[in-house]
């Protein structure tokens, strides 16, 4: 080559750099959009009122497909109101739950027109913005912000797109489930992508997406070859797109039109385009740089009158694998939660939430069969839901019944009143049957009904006949049985809890972990009567057995405040304060002033080193507590003024309608009369027993500590009540009986 040609290629070369200078100086969108093709994307495919067993049919191969090799979980739907499409859009918006509009909100692209009045104009005058001619608007955002700070909710809806926006992300929607002519637009999933102005970079929500026919039961239904235009156009460029296939809820809304042969036939033609364009979407995204999305936000109709409130949410490509999502925030494999989709998209795209996001990232753990086990979650914890109010009423019934009896008999026939006992020992065992019978899976009423009254009578039989002292040893049985299980399944994972109806329920969403405050207030209580009835008949060994009871009270502590293991703050406040008092009490140490002070400072150094631990871990490892003190350190007194508003608020709902009011006032008042009444024989008893006195005095303060430090403290402090009391009236009984 010679000199001429190499200085004719060196001169080209040098004017071609020149002019790319030029054009990114000149026209910076040339250069973002050529560096945002190289971006990761997230496909999020929204197809609400789809069931969770219909995955895994038959005719269906791309959808049973993606949820066998992805990661996937049941949905917890909670929101900051009802469970509808449009507060689960503004609540995964938002990673924190949220509120939107009453009716679905109205989102629109250019062109469109609404009430006969161009919505971009509209939306100009509502806000301020002026949007692009590509957007697509949110007109209702600022009815949607008002009704968020109305009701001093911190969620923030357009957090998620706002941290895209921020990151140099591009966001986008294609989809609605418009029922054209018959209901306002339908076009919830815009909230998802939407930042907090309201506006979503691209896409199209319009009718132009949609199929008319009048011979369709349906009349419109999704433009499949339309919408995926949009798609690959749309893929260049943007790095999340949300797609809302609205058909089964365009069914739902026309459901009480049609026959049940024409509605089954309808949902089983929708599934299949849904499948169809399921195995679509999976040819066209490079998953080795996409994650996709399939979820299901809302359960339908039908599925709600059956209590099924899950949703459900499978996700594959980069970085994910076959298994369970699992996140810190429910610490259930197969359970997450609306929040947890705003952190987990945003982590994977790089973009950063602020701090009115609760949610996690989640992870997979690996499990073959991971849509069967979901399936199985759902079936055990939706019979536990389905139970539970039932078998608890029950049990209160049973419970009030028994203290009315004991009233009667004591005052009118005492004779009589022994029969009771076989019953008071059957209510202490309970929470320990309604535990054990966590072990087996069974999802038959009549079944599991049958096991728990087995379980029940088999451990007060069996606390019978291993007691040498038949007035203490049965209850000292039964209580530190309860104890036992309850510290040994809580330090293992907490199996057992996780389907008893005594335990917390995941679709509520109140708690997923830990120590729920059903079974909190019966630790309190059975740790503290349990070890004062064992110093009682340990009394001729005055040291040694209060040292042991010391260092169980502080492993029941441990095991209860760390929030690797129990994560019940509250519980853990009444628990140091309870024993500490019965403690001192145990050990013969008159409570003075002094003595208080101290009760309470080791109270709160316990609370605040467990504060201070959980704080101290990592935030993908904190517990509810720990981010609390993540948040009171970012917003200040407004994150503790929103959390006392919230505990009293809800403390005040519980009492006045949860039936464990009723146990708690009933057990109050049996106590009350049978002190006076017979004359003398509460006071003698007391007196001749030291320490079950100091027991029963423990139970009364742990019941009241439950009530003030936790936000459903009523039942707590109903449950607290439960073995003290019942262990009284057993041992008053047996001294009635001796007497007569």
């Amino acid at each position: 080559m010679g000199k001429a040609e190499m200085f004719d290629r060196t001169l080209k070369e040098l004017l071609f750099f020149f002019i790319m200078t030029l054009t990114i100086v000149l026209n910076p969108d040339f250069a973002w959009s050529d560096q945002s093709d190289s971006q990761r994307r997230v496909i999020f495919v929204v197809c609400d009122y789809l069931l969770p067993e219909e995955i895994q049919l038959a005719d269906l191969p791309n959808l049973r497909e993606f949820f066998e090799k992805g990661g996937v979980a049941l949905l917890n739907t909670n929101t900051a109101g009802a469970r509808n499409r449009q507060n689960a859009a503004a609540t995964i918006s938002s990673g924190n739950t949220a509120l939107c509009t009453p009716a679905e909100p109205l989102a629109f692209g250019a062109g469109e027109s609404y009430r006969n009045e161009d919505p971009f104009l509209i939306f100009q005058a509502r806000t301020g913005i002026t949007p692009r001619p590509e957007n697509v608007v949110v007109l209702d955002l600022p009815y949607i912000q008002w009704a968020n700070i109305k009701d001093e909710i911190t969620a923030e809806p357009g957090t998620l797109g706002d941290s895209l926006h921020e990151a140099g992300l591009k966001t986008a929607v294609v989809g609605n489930a418009d029922v054209p002519g018959k209901s306002m637009p339908q076009r919830a999933a815009a909230v998802i992508a939407m930042d907090r102005r309201g506006i979503i970079d691209a896409g199209d929500v319009s009718e132009e997406i949609l199929l008319e026919d009048p011979r369709d039961p349906l009349g419109y239904r999704l433009d499949y070859d339309a919408v995926k235009k949009r798609i690959i156009s749309l893929m260049q460029h943007h790095h999340f797109i949300v797609i809302e296939l609205g058909d089964l809820v365009r069914l739902e809304q026309t459901s009480q039109y049609l026959s049940p042969a024409v509605y089954h036939q309808e949902r089983e033609k929708i599934l299949r385009e849904y499948d169809a364009f399921i195995g679509w979407l999976m040819k066209e995204v490079d998953l080795n740089s996409s994650q996709v999305y399939i979820t299901s936000t809302t359960p339908n109709a039908q599925a709600v009158s059956q209590k099924r409130l899950f949703g459900f949410i499978a996700v594959r490509g980069e970085g994910t694998a076959t298994g369970l999502l699992t996140t810190p925030t429910t610490r259930r494999p197969g359970i997450v939660t609306l929040c947890d989709i705003a952190p987990s998209i945003a982590s994977y795209l790089g973009a950063s939430l602020d701090s009115s996001s609760i949610g996690r990232p989640w992870r997979v753990e690996p499990v073959s069969d991971n849509t069967a086990e979901m399936l199985e979650i759902e079936k055990r914890t939706v019979f536990a839901s389905l139970l539970r109010p039932s078998l608890v009423r029950g049990y209160v019934v049973l419970h009030l019944l028994v203290l009315a009896g004991l009233l009667f008999f004591m005052l009118f026939d005492p004779r009589k009143v022994v029969h009771l006992t076989p019953f008071l020992l059957g209510l202490i065992a309970a929470p320990l049957a309604l535990l054990l019978v966590g072990f087996f899976p069974i999802t038959n009423i009549w079944l599991y009904l049958c096991l728990f009254l087995l379980l029940d009578v088999l451990l007060a039989v069996l606390s019978i006949c291993l007691a040498g002292n038949k007035d203490f040893d049965p209850l000292i049985i039964l209580c530190l049985a309860t104890v036992g299980v309850l510290l040994l399944d809580t330090v293992t994972g907490g199996e057992l809890q996780r389907y008893s109806v005594l335990s917390y329920d995941p679709m509520a969403g109140a708690r997923y972990y830990g120590i729920g405050n059903e079974y909190m207030g019966i630790l309190l209580g059975a740790t503290i009567i349990g070890h004062a009835l064992l110093l009682q008949r340990l009394r001729d060994y005055p040291l040694w057995p209060r040292v042991l009871v010391g260092l169980f009270f502080l492993l029941v502590l441990l095991v209860l405040g760390l929030p690797q293991w129990g994560s019940n703050f509250g519980g853990s406040l009444a628990a140091a304060i309870a024993f500490s008092y019965t403690y001192f009490r145990l050990l013969g140490i008159r409570l003075r002033l002094r003595e208080v002070c101290i009760g309470f400072l080791l109270a709160g150094l316990f609370g605040g080193g467990v504060l201070l631990v959980d704080f101290l871990r990592p935030p993908e490892g904190r517990s509810h507590f720990g981010q609390f003190i993540f948040s009171l350190h970012a917003d200040g007194a407004e994150a503790f003024r929103s959390m006392v508003i919230r505990k009293l608020s809800m403390n005040y709902k519980l009492i006045r309608y949860t039936i464990w009011t009723r146990v708690l006032l009933g057990t109050l008042l049996t106590l009350g009369i049978l002190f006076y009444r017979p004359v003398g024989i509460f006071r003698r008893l007391l007196t001749e027993n030291p320490a079950v006195a100091a027991g029963l005095s423990g139970g009364l303060i742990a019941a009241f500590a439950a009530l003030v430090f936790n936000d459903s403290g009523i039942v707590a402090a109903a449950t607290a009540m439960i073995c003290p009391a019942a262990t009284l009236f057993y041992i008053v009984i047996r001294e009635q009986e001796a007497s007569l």
